[in-house]
């Protein structure tokens, strides 16, 4: 389905938004994006939104390869497998109103679980928990971020960024898989995930050149609100 000029619009500013957010905290683009895209444009999500989380993610592997090790996020990639399989399954079955209830909740269960400093290790079991869960919650919504993002928050920043980052990029090839198997999956995604790449690379661009001058505890206390606004917004539309 094609968009009009006010959807995508708006789709370019959220888009634009969300990739600033995750080149300053390193991840968030989906948590930013998804709940407002499902809600003014919603055929982006999840398709052409995880097109855009991955391009996204090739940059940061890019900028942050000298700290990324790969053996670590094998186990979380292969919970991304079977997470991603009943992701897919809930699409087909569920309806938009029920999609937008799972949202909004993901968003603000993700909101909750950043309040914590829940000390978790990075095992080879917390990981493949965490890729399943992100499976299901980013082939459905677009917002796989959060729960890898808990188990590896007690390790480097630069290690965060670039361990997620190509964990992103495995995952979202999983999902975008599945949802083409599941005929959730066209051309119309790729051709708006090529239409929103400059909003993109813009985003990412400004915030690299920002983000030390800005005070990180600023910024992540106004995504919080930005993503709580979102989800109960994701959750209001579910339930009219």
């Amino acid at each position: 389905m094609d968009l009009s000029l006010y959807q995508l619009l708006i789709a370019v500013f959220v888009v634009f938004v969300g990739a600033l957010v995750q080149g300053m905290i390193g991840f968030g683009m989906a948590v930013v994006a998804a709940p407002i895209l499902y809600i003014v444009a919603p055929s982006l999500v999840p398709g052409t939104l995880i097109c855009m989380a991955m391009f996204l993610a090739l940059l940061t592997v890019r900028k942050h390869r000298g700290a990324l090790k790969l053996a670590e996020m094998k186990y979380a990639v292969a919970g991304r497998v079977p997470g991603s399989l009943l992701g897919a399954c809930l699409l087909v079955v569920a309806s938009r109103e029920h999609m937008s209830l799972f949202m909004g909740g993901a968003v603000l269960l993700a909101v909750f679980a950043s309040l914590f400093s829940v000390k978790i290790r990075a095992t080879k079991i917390s990981l493949f928990f965490a890729g399943v869960v992100s499976g299901v919650t980013g082939t459905t919504s677009s917002i796989g971020g959060p729960p890898v993002a808990l188990v590896m928050q007690n390790e480097s920043a630069d290690r965060i960024r670039a361990s997620m980052s190509i964990y992103f990029v495995f995952s979202s090839i999983i999902s975008l898989i599945f949802l083409s198997a599941a005929g959730m999956l066209g051309l119309n995604d790729f051709k708006y995930a090529l239409i929103l790449v400059p909003p993109v690379l813009l985003g990412s661009k400004v915030a690299s050149r920002v983000s030390h001058r800005i005070d990180q505890r600023v910024i992540r206390h106004a995504l919080l609100v930005l993503c709580s606004i979102a989800g109960v917004s994701a959750i209001a539309s579910g339930v009219r």
